[in-house]
């Protein structure tokens, strides 16, 4: 089955995140992993505000769909307890606002180290620790590293999903040319995420196909959007050919 990874850092403001429903009802055989952010984190309150709470159940209602939230970890430096707070917070959506499908599925852990460092692996430990326990009754969670680039191999077990590459079109080009993934992407424990942005608009039909199935010899969860600008805030103009069945299916 595909996997599509979608930062989903679009305001839900009514009938912004419907491009995205539509895919997810339309598209059964593709599994969308979906990060949201609704405030750098959880927010400051116990629940977001009324748009996300209307919006995040229309998603999660989806068997091929999975909400995660978004937690910067600043590369395993930000204070423990402050990352600990927005997990506790996430998880209790569902018991604090009492609505069907207010919930989350996992943690998208951002700013990741990619060097080796005990003190990150013990920080990282932890934190998966309270992830695993916090949703262990009632959910199959899910813990994505992002690093943005291949980390030490150390770290990849401690995450169901590491993002190796976060960044634009040419630039993965130059690395998969450089056969930097090859290694990588031969571990089959390996379960990773790849983000391109910036294809150029010229890329389409069965140029599009073809990095499509590039990037999926690589990572198991893909991203890719024609956006060079606010790429995470927008669907692209590409959006329908990206998860039409010449690209995807």
């Amino acid at each position: 089955m595909n996997c599509l990874l979608i930062p989903l850092y679009i305001y839900p403001a009514p009938g912004a995140w419907k491009p995205l429903e539509d895919a997810i009802a339309t598209h059964p055989n593709i599994t969308f992993t979906i990060i949201i952010n609704p405030g750098n984190g959880p927010g400051p309150s116990p629940l977001p505000d009324a748009n996300y709470t209307r919006e995040i159940p229309r998603l999660t209602r989806y068997a091929n769909a999975r909400v995660l939230g978004y937690v910067a970890t600043t590369y395993a430096r930000r204070d423990i307890s402050l990352v600990r707070r927005e997990i506790a917070t996430y998880a209790a959506w569902p018991t604090t606002s009492s609505i069907p499908g207010l919930a989350v599925q996992g943690i998208f852990f951002d700013e990741t180290p990619q060097q080796f460092s005990a003190d990150a692996v013990m920080y990282l430990a932890e934190l998966g620790g309270v992830v695993r326990t916090t949703w262990k009754s009632g959910y199959v969670c899910m813990i994505i590293h992002n690093p943005g680039a291949i980390p030490d191999s150390r770290y990849l077990s401690m995450a169901d999903c590491t993002i190796v590459f976060e960044a634009t079109y040419d630039t993965f080009l130059e690395r998969h040319a450089a056969g930097l993934f090859a290694a990588i992407a031969r571990d089959p424990r390996a379960q990773l995420g790849v983000l391109v942005h910036s294809v150029p608009d010229t890329v389409q039909g069965a140029q599009l196909h073809d990095l499509v199935a590039q990037v999926c010899r690589v990572a198991d969860q893909v991203f890719i959007t024609h956006l060079a600008v606010d790429y995470y805030a927008g669907f692209g103009g590409h959006w329908e050919e990206v998860l039409s069945g010449t690209a995807f299916d």
